[in-house]
């Protein structure tokens, strides 16, 4: 329906597939090769007799991708919001807790950066790219669909940060419960302030041994004027009160503003290049409707493409019928 949504636009097919089924070819070797680690890597999937879901031994659960239809989820229902913070704050890990209760990836202790998938953001630790993820959600005998952003935290990706607020209606501000307010988490308050997002405080780090949390409070609420009371306490790491984190971002950030009964309109706030699909483009869908075989026109460029496929971020890539 809105937001965290994957679209792939039609561009001309190209030719290397047939050299997949050439055994001598170097496409066939790539294929073999990637083969060969996916089955080191446990990833290899057992279906499952009872359930419309196979069962992975990696972290990524493989569902029936039949499963999602996302015209359940009326526009009171869906919630899209960023984590914001200070480099090394807990964004990521925070994200990946998030992703574990919510039963996206399956809870295992090899669940580190799940988002992250740039080599240099896995060596470092570091987030470099915003990264999408659609979650649902039960609470209090409704269902809910989430759509989250994890965005970096070092001063040079900034823009990421903007362009990510774009398609939101809240953010969770993370605070290091040692550390306390830095140069970013100041930066990036006033980012959502200015784009007049709920902020939802949220002081992480309180397992640590010099946590202060009182202190992070008081701090929060003299630079920022959050009352201290609205502040949630958790451990990212250890998976304390995330439930309260949730809870909060249904009860506190409001739904998007839409129609479905009006034309589409949607802001691409993130792109990727596929060799083989073409153009993968994120967005944030404001009114309307959009499916395979759609023509849609670019409001700058005016150019027509054609959709020729849609779906959501779980975190992997699942198509469905329409968003």
């Amino acid at each position: 329906l809105l937001g965290g949504a994957v679209m792939l636009l039609l561009l001309p097919p190209l030719r290397p597939f047939a050299r997949l089924h050439t055994p001598g070819s170097a496409a066939a070797r790539r294929l073999l090769h990637i083969s060969r680690n996916r089955r080191k890597d446990g990833l290899r999937t057992v279906s499952s007799q009872d359930s419309g879901e196979q069962t992975v031994k990696g972290n990524k659960p493989q569902r029936d991708k039949e499963n999602y239809d996302l015209s359940k989820f009326p526009v009171e229902n869906i919630r899209n919001f960023s984590i914001i913070a200070h480099v090394d704050h807990g964004k990521s890990t925070l994200a990946d807790r998030l992703l574990e209760i919510t039963g996206a990836i399956i809870k295992t202790e090899h669940n580190k950066q799940v988002l992250d998938k740039l080599q240099v953001e896995r060596e470092r630790g570091i987030t470099v790219k915003a990264q999408t993820a659609t979650l649902f959600y039960s609470h209090a005998g409704r269902t809910y669909l989430l759509n989250l952003i994890d965005t970096p935290g070092h001063v040079d990706f900034s823009y990421e940060v903007s362009r990510s607020l774009s398609a939101c209606q809240g953010v969770l501000l993370i605070v290091d419960a040692n550390e306390g307010i830095q140069a970013q988490t100041v930066a990036n308050f006033f980012l959502a302030f200015e784009s007049q997002l709920m902020i939802i405080p949220v002081i992480n780090k309180i397992d640590l041994k010099h946590a202060n949390p009182d202190r992070v409070e008081k701090q929060i609420e003299k630079v920022f004027d959050i009352p201290k009371e609205e502040c949630i306490r958790i451990s990212a790491k250890l998976g304390t009160n995330i439930d309260r984190v949730l809870e909060a971002v249904v009860e506190k950030i409001p739904p998007p503003r839409a129609n479905i009964s009006d034309p589409m309109r949607a802001l691409v706030f993130d792109s990727t290049y596929d060799h083989y699909r073409g153009v993968i483009a994120s967005i944030a869908l404001f009114d309307g409707l959009v499916q395979k075989g759609d023509k849609i026109m670019s409001s700058y460029t005016k150019k027509v493409y054609e959709v020729n496929e849609v779906g959501i971020l779980r975190p992997d890539q699942y198509p469905v019928e329409r968003l």
